[in-house]
């Protein structure tokens, strides 16, 4: 008897904050320690079993940045593929509901002008958000 092996591909949920402050936007840089170190990114993180994206974004938020957030706008998905792993990315347009923030897993924050945001070394990612998150504020 011959058994086959299914190579089978892990899917990654990553819902993501575009947050919004007194018409400046939040980027993080990556930690050093991570997978894309030091390159920049919209604060967010893995779904886990039993979350919706909301859920999963509200509490990535407090995590990461220990602040809280309101959801404005959910934009398109961007999925990654890389090659052993699927990254679906879910932004979601947020304003700040709390203020003092306390990084645990950046480096370092930067609040940008939207039209600066290409500016930075971001994940290609996230670079697709930017896209989508430019097409949202054009209809607005």
């Amino acid at each position: 008897m011959i058994e086959s092996i299914v190579a089978v591909k892990l899917v990654v949920r990553v819902p993501c904050a575009i947050i919004e402050h007194d018409g400046k936007v939040l980027a993080g840089q990556r930690s050093a320690a991570l997978s894309f170190p030091l390159q920049w990114e919209f604060p967010g993180g893995k779904q886990e079993e039993n979350e919706n994206d909301e859920e999963t974004l509200f509490r990535e938020i407090r995590e990461e940045l220990d602040v809280d957030i309101e959801i404005i706008q959910k934009l398109p998905v961007t999925i990654k593929d890389q090659g052993w792993r699927e990254i679906i990315l879910v932004p979601f347009v947020c304003k700040l509901r709390t203020f003092e923030m306390t990084l645990s897993e950046h480096e370092q924050i930067m609040w940008l002008d939207p039209q600066d945001l290409l500016s930075l070394n971001w994940t290609s990612g996230d670079l697709d958000i930017i896209k989508s998150y430019y097409t949202y504020l054009s209809g607005k």
